[in-house]
């Protein structure tokens, strides 16, 4: 009996697993820089309202023009100050889109390159009864890997579509 297959696809079980915790440990950091932006946004909020307030009261008693001017130039400020957020929130999702499409490219990639390993062995070393069982495996690891093939390019190119559009969306934020 061939003993490398079933270590072969235990690697390929150990793989996956790592994958999957690698995936994850991406969403959790995209995810903590999410958090740590929304911090430091209601931070710098918090503190910019009061100084703001504090201008406001003094004007208001005073010139009431310019407390009108304060208004107008805080509301310009705030819009720059949410394009600017959701910028780095772009980043941040293009970023870890771009990780999470790396790892699937390279873990489809080893993924078609073990399943050929493993194919190459079945077929080097098969046994009078396993012939069969090896040309369906075969068979079935050749349309598995196409299929996964296909599937990577389509992922692929949704991925690099969402990127896009992601990029014209944020455009004319910035501009305005």
């Amino acid at each position: 009996m061939n003993t490398q297959v079933p270590e072969q696809a235990a690697a390929g079980q150990k793989v996956g697993v790592e994958a999957l915790y690698g995936f994850l440990n991406t969403g959790f950091e995209a995810y903590e820089k999410l958090v740590a932006l929304n911090l430091q946004a209601a931070k710098a909020s918090i503190l910019e309202n009061e100084a703001v307030a504090s201008e406001a009261l003094a004007l208001s008693a005073r010139d009431p023009q310019s407390f009108f001017e304060l208004q107008s130039r805080q509301s310009q400020a705030t819009t720059k100050k949410v394009q600017a957020y959701w910028q780095h929130v772009n980043g941040i999702a293009t970023e870890t889109q771009s990780q999470l499409l790396a790892s699937t490219e390279k873990l489809a990639s080893e993924y078609v390159r073990e399943t050929q390993v493993i194919i190459d062995n079945l077929a080097k070393n098969p046994s009078a009864q396993n012939e069969v069982i090896t040309a369906f495996w075969s068979k079935g690891f050749e349309a598995i890997s196409d299929a996964g093939k296909v599937l990577n390019q389509q992922a692929t190119a949704a991925a690099k579509e969402a990127v896009e559009l992601i990029d014209k969306a944020s455009k004319p934020m910035t501009k305005a």
